[in-house]
């Protein structure tokens, strides 16, 4: 669920900039965008308008940079809406600001919450590193079956789990058999680049699976539309799958081995030991995940809304003691902070009004239904290697909705899924930088995978999301 590239720059050692750097990034983004807006913002634009109009440029200059971390921006955006279009110092008429405060309060954050605890519950209880070894225990030595299996597990995981922790969690798994295999054998590059990529496409299957699903939903909420946790799947599984399969088939000729089998350590085989969690934390553990995800899945047949079903893991796994106070300190909060600010800037665009005045600009532009959703869909995918998935997602899924308000669902479900198919760079993706930080693979080595994937992945997106339109 983590997609931010500073946190991948992190990962790589590189986060540490200094103050003056950082502040030198903030204020130069400020001032272009001050001239930006006087510059370039209409004359006709309302007080509000040009507010909004400024926070747009402000939060894509940013997000860009990271001067700031993804996250403050994110508050950064919900105080500034708060502040200038709420205060009658500011604004001569000020509006109600509360339905910026109240994206807080979205289903879309109480479902992502609900994830965070499904997620930490299999990590402390260690039933993730557990499946893991049980499964590997069972694939096949040979070279393509290991790679398979890997990918697979990377691609499920990624569903429920935040796709870094996925990642971390096979990697730390894998590597000493990487490094026993060599740095210059094909194969533990085959590795290396397949597990982040599945663990990235991985995340399209489920809303939860990646923020960028999340804010898409959020904007389908603010103009009446609905996509179930069930319908989402059926949206984002195939795709996934169906990239994962392609790259595993790249990834072989590619990085062809002459072995014909590849021998798993004794520690990839053994089992997980406890680590004091105890067996009623794990068969609670496992009855809450199977609870939810199953209300989640067929919540068009109880009607039960996919935000109270998510209470059900805050309530069992914190009475049960299953997660506890020091637990909830380490859920990426800041992930929440993000979605939540990325969802007050869509909605701020809709209500001032701003976001139908773009559209209106580029109505003009006489092009078909997929060839319009394809631009948005590439666009966004180009965004989401030089900034966060969820922020590229937060500016193009709000204008995608109101240019083509009839295919509304279309659009939005396709630009966040083509968000998780930026895998071109070491820092598109947290994946993307464990992966590099082992020290085994080249920047150059990510480019074919990310080349073939930010290409076909769109392409695959808008026609298996068309077909599915078209037969439902």
């Amino acid at each position: 669920m983590a997609d931010s590239r500073r946190y991948a720059q992190f990962l790589l050692g590189k986060v540490f900039q200094p103050f003056l750097a950082r502040l030198s990034s903030f204020t130069g983004v400020l001032g272009l965008c001050l001239l930006i807006t006087w510059l370039f913002a209409p004359d006709d634009l309302t007080q509000n308008q040009v507010y909004v109009f400024f926070l747009l440029f402000f939060a894509i200059g940013l997000w860009f940079t990271e001067a700031i971390p993804p996250f403050a921006v994110g508050i950064l955006i919900l105080v500034y809406l708060v502040y200038f279009l709420g205060s009658p110092v500011m604004d001569s008429e000020p509006m109600d600001v509360s339905k910026y405060v109240n994206t807080w309060s979205s289903p879309v954050i109480w479902l992502l919450l609900g994830g965070f605890f499904l997620a930490e519950s299999l990590k402390k209880s260690r039933l993730d590193t557990a499946i893991l070894r049980r499964v590997l225990s069972t694939i096949s030595a040979r070279p393509p079956m290991v790679l398979l299996g890997l990918m697979t597990l990377s691609l499920i995981g990624s569903m429920i789990m935040s796709n870094t922790a996925t990642t971390a969690m096979i990697l730390a798994t894998v590597v000493p058999l990487c490094r026993n295999l060599g740095k210059e054998e094909p194969f533990s590059k085959a590795i290396l680049l397949g597990v982040p990529t599945a663990a990235a496409v991985g995340g399209m299957g489920t809303i939860i699976g990646t923020p960028s699903n999340a804010i898409a939903v959020g904007a389908l909420n603010t103009t009446g539309g609905d996509v179930s946790f069930g319908m989402w799947m059926i949206y984002g599984i195939v795709p996934a799958v169906l990239l994962t399969f392609l790259t595993w088939r790249f990834l072989l000729f590619a990085f062809k081995t002459d072995r014909k089998k590849i021998e798993l350590s004794p520690s990839v085989k053994e089992e997980t030991e406890d680590a004091g969690t105890g067996k009623a934390a794990r068969r609670i553990s496992v009855v809450t995940l199977l609870l939810t995800v199953g209300l989640w899945i067929t919540t068009p047949l109880h009607g039960f809304p996919v935000s109270a079903i998510a209470a059900i893991p805050l309530v069992s796994l914190t009475v049960s003691g299953v997660i506890n106070a020091q637990d909830l300190q380490r859920m990426p909060w800041d992930t929440l902070m993000l979605v939540s600010g990325g969802l007050a800037l869509g909605l701020s665009l809709q209500e001032t009004g701003l976001a139908e005045r773009f559209v209106s600009t580029i109505e003009g532009v006489d092009l078909p239904l997929i060839p319009m959703i394809a631009i948005l869909c590439f666009v966004t995918m180009v965004l989401s290697n030089v900034m966060s998935n969820t922020a590229a997602s937060t500016i193009i899924v709000p204008l995608a909705i109101l240019l083509l308000p009839e295919n509304a669902e279309f659009a939005a479900v396709a630009i966040a899924l083509s968000a998780s198919t930026a895998l071109f760079l070491p820092v598109s993706t947290p994946p993307n930088a464990l992966a590099y930080a082992t020290g085994m693979l080249e920047q150059s080595d990510f480019r074919n995978t990310g080349i073939i994937i930010g290409i076909s992945g769109p392409a695959v997106v808008i026609a298996w999301v068309y077909l599915v339109q078209y037969l439902l």
